[in-house]
């Protein structure tokens, strides 16, 4: 299998002193930007480096994995993975998932699995779920000034949802309350977040179950979606077991289990977004904690009242795995996996599992349909993106990479289920100079990753970033090492905060492709799975360093750009210079030291013509101080 290509380059630098040349503003990110042209041309230097250039490869800042804990059970969630695992701002983390240790047909034992990051080291492995029955589906949450609560279902229709909870996160004993539906009524699948000052607000989304699962319809909806809110640790519930207005039977006819998903709460906003798939993709906002509530469509669907015998065309949709954040300013970003449907012979809907793209949405932008989605399982030539709505107007988050001459030898279909791009996880956050980046992680194929018999690919988490420009930076592989050669990493939960200058989070792993509990007949018999911890550390973006000291630097123009670029940099005091680049993933692939150089303006042109398409990072560094910028070669 081929992972990695060598590629001989040359980057041409030009010193130009007291060039004065106006920046020139780059135009739409999906269009080329045309050069400047008549500048003056000194002391070309063009040296060549050889390097290891490859778009996909595991970024440099990947901290090793730590195995956290270990299940038998490995379907985490039937769609949208909950949050978690939180990262307190003492650097502390809390982290569980569905733990089955016995016997795999009926997993008796199963329950939450817990482990806590002192601020030095998790914990070992537990032996024990938390609660003392069986449970599923647990969602984390900080929980007053310096606890931690855990909701889980019970499938109990007489107990419902469980919560444990502590006032002391890492330490002491749990205590446990409850909440059921409406009389008669189970409910299942649940999310929680807590809000307010001292997170001391539960507020919690839950579905009742559907007829196909021996349920009954609920308020004219085939599985309703029931959210309550608690300020008094669950003694009571204002509201509790309601339909919101947006979710009611007014706007569709079902919702799905698993097919929703919490923001983070930011202030007093909070957010939830509801996606089944093929009905109205929903936003539910409020801005005073759950009081009242604004509905926002993110994907207006063609056919909101669905019936399975209603004759279809192939249309593209949602999988059901959704992400969902909220941003400093309030805005509401959306991430999930793309699906296209169809039902041609009016006997009921199907779905492509093997549909591929990754949609992402907030609020500024207009609400996704049929038509933006388009049809395409794939396009015609997999690899090439370009030619799609969704690519075009910036809502492509992501897709399934090549890999050298490999190519995709077999996919596990209707396994969790998701499309081939999936399980996404959001984090927005402001970097060190205040820019708003937009972080997704994922699961996706993994080319040239196969399973012994070379019959089936693995799935790897990967991630991608833009400043919200609608320009998204390349791929990492962030398990595309040799450890991961036969790895099917699944499930990614990640913190919704950076902490310490890192992104956390946990996924499941096991050495087969697929799940052992889904579908009918699963992918392969029950395998160990481990519960897995990665930090991840961003990547710099328009990082300065004590610029004050010696040294400002423009923008590099034009910018995206392909041939040539020029960086215009002033010295306040004479320094020594020099100048690195490096690949989206950490790899340095050029650098030039120009020597000592004069106070004054200096002008700096970088050749980059023998770069793959992407975005590198240059640093000059010019004394003590340091500049980072980002430049995007098409």
């Amino acid at each position: 299998m081929k992972k990695i290509l060598l590629i001989v380059f040359a980057l041409g630098f030009v010193s130009v002193s007291i060039a004065q040349v106006a920046q020139i503003k780059p135009e739409a990110w999906y269009k080329t930007a045309k050069g400047p042209v008549n500048r003056l041309k000194i002391a070309e230097q063009v040296p060549t480096y050889t390097g290891v250039v490859n778009p996909t490869v595991a970024n440099n800042s990947r901290a090793m994995d730590l195995v956290i804990g270990e299940t038998w059970f490995d379907l985490a969630s039937n769609s949208t993975v909950p949050n978690r695992i939180f990262s307190f701002d003492d650097g502390t983390m809390g982290a569980v998932w569905t733990r089955g240790m016995t016997n795999p047909s009926t997993y008796p034992d199963r329950g939450t699995g817990y482990n806590y990051y002192d601020g030095t080291s998790w914990g070992p492995y537990p032996t024990e779920r938390i609660e003392g029955v069986r449970t599923g589906w647990a969602s984390y949450a900080p929980y007053g000034a310096n606890g931690e609560i855990v909701c889980t279902h019970t499938g109990n229709i007489s107990t419902g949802l469980l919560f444990s909870w502590r006032e002391n996160k890492g330490e002491g004993t749990w205590n446990y309350f409850n909440l059921t539906g409406p009389t008669g009524v189970d409910i299942l699948w649940p999310r929680m977040v807590t809000s307010g000052e001292n997170h001391d607000i539960i507020q919690v989304i839950a579905a009742t179950t559907d007829v196909y699962n021996g349920g009954a319809i609920y308020e004219g909806l085939d599985g309703a979606l029931l959210y309550s809110r608690s300020t008094d640790g669950g003694a009571t519930w204002d509201p509790q077991n309601m339909v919101l207005d947006g979710l009611s039977s007014d706007y569709t006819n079902s919702w799905s289990a698993d097919d929703y998903a919490w923001a983070a709460p930011v202030d007093n906003t909070i957010a939830l977004f509801a996606f089944s798939g093929f009905r109205d993709g929903v936003v539910m906002k409020s801005n005073d904690n759950g009081e009242n509530w604004e509905r926002i469509v993110v994907y207006a669907s063609c056919q909101p009242f669905y019936e399975n015998t209603t004759i279809m065309p192939d249309f593209g949709g949602g999988d059901g795995n959704n992400a969902v954040a909220i941003d400093d300013e309030g805005i509401v970003h959306v991430a999930f996996g793309r699906k296209v449907f169809v039902n041609e012979d009016g006997e009921g809907l199907a779905s492509y599992y093997y549909s591929d793209g990754l949609v992402y949405w907030n609020e500024t932008m207009p609400a996704l349909d049929t038509a933006m989605m388009q049809s395409y399982i794939r396009p015609d030539d997999w690899t090439d993106w370009t030619t799609t709505n969704l690519y075009q107007s910036g809502n492509l988050a992501g897709w399934v990479q090549p890999n050298g001459e490999d190519t995709i030898v077999g996919v596990v279909t209707n396994s969790y289920p998701s499309g081939l791009s999936s399980m996404p996880q959001l984090v927005v956050f402001r970097d060190d100079l205040g820019n708003k980046i937009v972080q997704v992680f994922y699961s996706s194929i993994a080319v040239g990753y196969t399973n012994n018999d070379y019959t089936m690919n693995y799935r790897h988490i990967w991630g991608r970033f833009t400043e919200g420009d609608g320009i998204w930076s390349p791929f990492t592989d962030y398990t595309s090492d040799i450890f991961h050669k036969y790895s099917e990493c699944v499930y990614p939960s990640v913190a919704a905060k950076t902490v310490n200058g890192k992104f956390h989070m946990i996924y499941q792993s096991d050495g087969e492709p697929g799940s052992s509990m889904y579908p009918t007949t699963p992918a392969h018999t029950a395998n160990l799975n481990t519960v897995v911890y990665l930090a991840v550390t961003p990547l710099p973006v328009d990082v300065d360093e004590n610029p004050a000291q010696a040294l400002e630097i423009s923008q590099n123009f034009p910018n995206p750009f392909n041939g040539q670029t020029y960086v215009e940099m002033s010295l306040n005091r004479a320094s020594n210079v020099s100048m690195e680049v490096y690949t989206i993933t950490g790899q340095k692939v050029a650098m030039s030291d120009y020597g000592y150089k004069t106070t004054g303006l200096h002008t700096i042109a970088i050749d980059a013509s023998q770069l793959n398409t992407g975005v590198y990072f240059y640093t000059i560094t010019a004394g003590e101080s340091k500049v980072t910028r980002k430049m995007i070669v098409e």
